[in-house]
């Protein structure tokens, strides 16, 4: 048996363990052990996870613990993608703690998009991966990665529930102001740009405020307490 086969096998069956328990607590043990295992035998046959860093045990636990509920997602994700022949890159993925995919499930075209530890959409339009669109994944979708991780369940309420709310707004707005400019635009900014999870992650990848957005439709500071990295071409 291969080592890839022998990690995947190992970390299904504590993927499956995890999962199981956190299951039982919630209510839904079956559910949770086949996320687990699932998840894990994903993971171990891409040697997504570092072990050799306590951030890599790290994300390990909070993936099939506090986070299942996001890692399911990652397992939707994961399940679409291989369906439409979406590709992983090996340099993005291995060791890396996350899973990223060329193209994949994207709700919006040329936006990177990511579900737990799975990100989508990393390439460009063309198919290739710049230096750019490397740091996307690094310094901003790898945020959304590990906010999933520390929010665990209470991510995706929060962050879907901005973006309703922030639609509503934005909607009403642009009524009240006389419909002087594009409602998608107005909705970008409230529900989307303004959104805390974003906000943190444009800021880690140096990129607050956002390029090519009106600097006056967002927060005018970057995050405070992101930690800045070299600039890169956008």
């Amino acid at each position: 048996m291969s080592e890839v086969s022998q990690e995947a096998l190992a970390v299904s069956a504590a993927g499956a363990l995890l999962g199981g328990i956190t299951g039982r607590i919630v209510g839904f043990p079956v559910i949770g052990t086949f996320i687990g295992a699932v998840s894990g035998s994903v993971a171990g046959a891409r040697r997504m996870y570092d072990w050799k860093s306590p951030r890599g045990i790290g994300a390990f636990v909070l993936d099939h613990t506090w986070a299942l509920a996001t890692t399911t997602a990652s397992v939707v994700a994961t399940g679409v993608n291989a369906a439409t022949g979406a590709h992983i890159d090996e340099s993005l993925t291995t060791r890396q703690n996350r899973m990223t995919f060329d193209k994949g499930l994207v709700l919006r075209s040329g936006f990177a998009v990511t579900f737990g530890y799975v990100v989508n959409g990393a390439a460009d339009r063309d198919g290739t991966l710049s230096e750019r669109r490397r740091k996307l994944v690094t310094h901003h979708e790898d945020q959304h990665v590990w906010q999933a991780r520390m929010f665990g369940p209470i991510y995706p309420v929060v962050y879907a529930g901005w973006f309703a709310v922030g639609s509503i707004v934005a909607t009403a707005k642009w009524f009240a102001t006389g419909r002087k400019t594009k409602l998608i635009d107005e909705i970008d900014a409230t529900a989307y740009y303004r959104n805390p999870f974003e906000w943190h992650a444009y800021t880690c990848d140096d990129n607050w405020p956002p390029h090519g957005v009106d600097a006056t439709k967002v927060w005018a500071k970057p995050f405070r307490g992101s930690l800045k990295s070299p600039t890169l071409p956008r």
